[in-house]
């Protein structure tokens, strides 16, 4: 299992204590091991912003790094490289203030990129392979980029939901205006 910190911990409110990563990883063993009082810690820990997601409590984040680990096959370049393209997805995607069901569908489409180009990867690089095995791996990659498809949609839908209509009305013309202009594709 991964060190339960692997980023510095949140700075503190005013008046709450400081933890180390050194101090916050022996804490969260010891929970893990049964120790009640570490875990009161942790529990007390899990209420700061964003210790959750430092103590590996947002699924898709973890999902996305065993992904992208696999993607990058023990190579740190690939892996960091990877790892900075899906953080300026992630901001690309979300937008300047995106709302909590934004955040978890950003991460859906994230989670969903790297397995549908994993899969592409591998069938590629395979120097023939027998019908049926080609098969499964086209079932698979169809499947995957079903799935890849359709976070992108819900994204885009729920965007679609949340922009304001607007109407003006000038003298006796009325104009309806029902989405914002569409985001520009590099």
């Amino acid at each position: 299992m991964p060190e339960a910190a692997q980023s510095k911990p949140p700075r503190p409110a005013t008046g709450e204590r400081a933890w180390t990563t050194q101090e916050l990883n022996s804490t969260v063993r010891k929970a893990e091991k049964g120790d009640q009082e570490a875990m009161a810690d942790i529990t007390a820990l899990l209420q700061r912003p964003g210790l959750p997601d430092v103590l590996h409590g947002n699924p898709a984040r973890e999902a996305l790094r065993a992904l992208l680990d696999a993607y990058a096959a023990g190579n740190p370049v690939i892996r960091e490289a990877a790892g900075r393209k899906a953080t300026e997805l992630r901001a690309e995607l979300a937008g300047p203030n995106p709302t909590p069901l934004e955040k978890l569908l950003v991460d859906n489409v994230l989670v969903t990129w790297p397995h549908l180009y994993r899969l592409e990867d591998v069938c590629a690089r395979k120097d023939g392979m027998p019908l049926a095995l080609g098969l499964c791996y086209q079932k698979c990659i169809t499947a995957a980029h079903k799935r890849f498809l359709a976070a992108m949609k819900a994204l885009t839908e729920v965007r679609r939901l949340v922009l304001p209509a607007i109407q003006v009305n000038i003298a006796k013309k009325q104009i309806n205006v029902a989405h914002a202009a569409p985001i520009a594709a590099n």
